[in-house]
């Protein structure tokens, strides 16, 4: 099996992010560890906190990615520009 560094970088992502939602919840939510099940109310607790968890980050992934579209297409109207800049300076040296 053939796993490329992108996949790997996601799925490394992905795990920290998971592991991070987990002890937040789990330090939040759980209030007794001297039993195996959960209380009604850690329950509710933690699918109340694992929703907003994933909630938040998708709202702050979608925030990125617009933004880094916008800083994108900045930076190539920058870039052509630079370039028409340079050429009128080069035609009018010529």
């Amino acid at each position: 099996m053939n796993v490329d560094a992108s996949s790997l970088r996601n799925f490394k992502d992905f795990l920290q992010l998971y592991n991070q939602m987990t002890e937040r919840c789990f330090y939040k939510c759980i209030e007794h560890t001297n039993s195996r099940e959960l209380s009604p109310n850690e329950i509710e607790c933690t699918e109340k906190c694992a929703t907003k968890f994933i909630r938040f980050n998708n709202k702050l992934m979608m925030n990125f990615v617009r933004r880094q579209n916008d800083i994108m297409t900045r930076r190539m109207k920058e870039a052509e520009q630079m370039m028409e800049n340079n050429q009128e300076v080069s035609v009018s040296n010529s």
